[in-house]
């Protein structure tokens, strides 16, 4: 098993923002609900109100294809009518370390 982890920075039109977030109090749930394999989906909102940075996390390539073919699809078009730009995403793997640690430091690094 591969893990994924998307990070992605989302940048709201002006005066948008509290549209944007209320966009994602909706989305939230119904991703968590339906999206069992999503095992991370943090939002962070930036010292500047209208960026938002996204953690997302999956256990598999196949498991970032259902979200993204998923429940997002139905917020998608609203969700770019907020945004000021295109979302800088970039996808991370864990890294191979030769790292050896208790499994309650283990559990404190893990994301």
């Amino acid at each position: 098993m591969s893990e994924i982890v998307v990070i992605a920075r989302l940048k709201a039109k002006a005066d948008r923002s509290a549209e944007m977030l209320a966009l994602f109090s909706e989305l939230v749930p119904e991703v968590l609900r339906d999206e069992p394999e999503t095992l991370r989906y943090a939002f962070y909102v930036e010292q500047d109100p209208s960026r938002v940075t996204v953690v997302e996390k999956y256990p598999s390539r196949a498991a970032l294809e259902a979200h993204n073919t998923g429940v997002l699809t139905k917020y998608l078009p609203r969700l770019l009518e907020l945004l000021d730009g295109a979302p800088e995403t970039v996808e991370l793997r864990p890294a191979e370390l030769a790292v050896s640690v208790s499994s309650d430091d283990a559990a404190r690094l893990s994301l």
